[in-house]
């Protein structure tokens, strides 16, 4: 009886070890899957913030020109009814401004888009004091407008007569623009995008009701632990977990800034719960697959068995899959290599992370072709990536994108380091002669950069760095332009 106890004893010991590191897997994939899910919406809601950053920064621009040619205008310079008249056309144009006019140097409205029924003045407002003060263009923080009563951000450039600021002119940029963006986007159930001004006070929420909730737009932030937490944070606000309203809410943040001031704070609130819903059904679909693996375990020696005829045949794939990826001459990445690698770069990095791409163009080098041969121009590609290599380290991305045209990704780098690079780089082709059958030939690089951050995708690095590629061929070539 004894015995039997014991041999019922051990089995059991044995099942329930046996069980033990499936069940630890389990846990632990069950909660990667949770912890990835949670990681995935707040890289989807950064994705969006930074398209509004986007967005602001790229309208700001437009109106600070826009303000500009304005400021040439007769019947803007003029004042009066013509300018009102103007004006009211103007903004009737631009469905992005809520109003425009000039006011004079103490701050008195001289004419506007809109009707006024009396004196109006703007000398309190910190576009116009800064304005009159600097004597440059001004971007102020999203406030309500003073006339027209809707949140709005104040652009501002002073007329200057003998140096001497004798109006501002104005316009207000609405916020319509991130209803454009974020209608475009599917965000989960119960989800609230809201933009604050710098005190706190929302001026925009998305959408404009939530079930169940009351609007926000023209309060304060209601959360006060949030508002406490993104004014005590830096540059960088850090995703905040809270509990609310009888649920769990994931808060991320952007802050959009004009001319190195807060412009406002957009916040992107999402239930945890929704994150959750799609995790749970993987979490139950891994846990079943892992009840039927400890059914399918005898199939491991047919596996083992195998495995000396898979993975030579493994190992060949793995071989021609490198070798897509190589350019044939040169033995660098081609763009395809260097596209997946750079992508894999930029998404396992931080956003905040800054990086740099250098486009690089050998010059004439259509001449070289057309004058020696082709051969005497691979030999050319071939020397300058030798030279290009002896300066580069392991970790910047290399790769020949097409023709004479390269391409290098430096990641985690500063905008002087990456200048000093294209440098290093332009120097090395251009310090001593190529020596080719045909003699001595004096081969030089045009480069141009682009320095941003993680959050620009792989073709707005190459875009960027393309232009400034453009600038540095204009300018006579054999230089670098970021």
């Amino acid at each position: 009886m004894r015995t039997l106890l014991r041999r019922k004893f051990l089995l059991a010991s044995v099942i329930f070890i046996a069980i033990l590191p499936v069940l630890a897997s389990a846990s632990f994939i069950t909660y990667r899957t949770f912890q990835q899910a949670k990681l995935n919406a707040i890289v989807r809601a950064k994705a969006l913030l930074a398209h509004a950053t986007e967005k602001q920064e790229e309208l700001v621009a437009q109106t600070l020109q826009s303000l500009r040619i304005l400021a040439q205008l007769p019947e803007v310079v003029e004042g009066g009814k013509s300018c009102s008249e103007f004006f009211k056309k103007f903004i009737e144009k631009n469905p992005y401004y809520t109003n425009a006019g000039v006011v004079d140097a103490k701050g008195g409205v001289v004419c506007n888009a809109h009707k006024l029924t009396g004196k109006a003045n703007v000398s309190d407002r910190e576009w116009f004091s800064l304005a009159i003060k600097t004597k440059v263009g001004q971007i102020d923080g999203l406030q309500i407008g003073f006339i027209t009563g809707k949140p709005s951000i104040v652009a501002a450039i002073p007329v200057l007569e003998d140096d001497k600021v004798i109006s501002v002119l104005y316009l207000s940029l609405s916020v319509g623009w991130l209803e454009d963006i974020f209608a475009g986007y599917s965000l989960p159930g119960k989800s609230l995008i809201t933009a604050l001004d710098a005190h706190g006070i929302v001026l925009f929420q998305h959408p404009q009701k939530v079930e169940g909730e009351p609007s926000l737009v023209g309060k304060e932030f209601p959360n006060k632990k949030v508002w406490n937490h993104i004014e005590r944070s830096g540059s960088t606000i850090v995703p905040a977990r809270v509990y609310e309203d009888g649920g769990r809410y994931v808060y991320t943040f952007q802050r959009i800034e004009a001319e190195e001031r807060v412009a406002m704070v957009i916040a992107l609130r999402f239930e945890e719960s929704e994150i959750y819903r799609e995790a749970t059904r993987d979490a139950m679909a891994l846990l079943l697959g892992l009840a039927l693996s400890l059914i399918a375990t005898f199939l491991v020696a047919y596996v083992a068995g195998n495995y000396l005829f898979l993975r030579p045949v493994e190992e060949e794939i793995e071989k021609l899959s490198d070798a897509a990826e190589k350019d044939i001459l040169t033995g660098i990445l081609n763009r395809g290599g260097f596209t997946r690698i750079v992508e894999e770069a930029l998404y396992t990095v931080p956003l905040n992370h800054s990086h740099a791409l250098l486009l690089l163009d050998i010059d004439h080098f259509k001449k070289v072709n057309d004058t020696h041969g082709h051969q005497i121009g691979d030999m050319v590609l071939k020397e300058t990536v030798e030279r290009i290599r002896g300066v580069l380290r392991e970790s910047e991305i290399f790769s020949r994108i097409g023709g004479e045209e390269f391409a290098i990704f430096i990641p985690n780098v500063t905008r002087e380091n990456a200048f000093l690079l294209a440098e290093r780089v332009r120097l090395a082709a251009a310090s001593h002669p190529y020596k080719t059958k045909v003699g001595d030939l004096g081969v030089t690089l045009s480069v141009g950069i682009c320095h941003a951050t993680g959050r620009l995708s792989l073709e707005k690095f190459l875009e960027r760095a393309d232009k400034a590629l453009y600038r540095s061929k204009n300018q006579g070539r054999n230089r670098v332009s970021i």
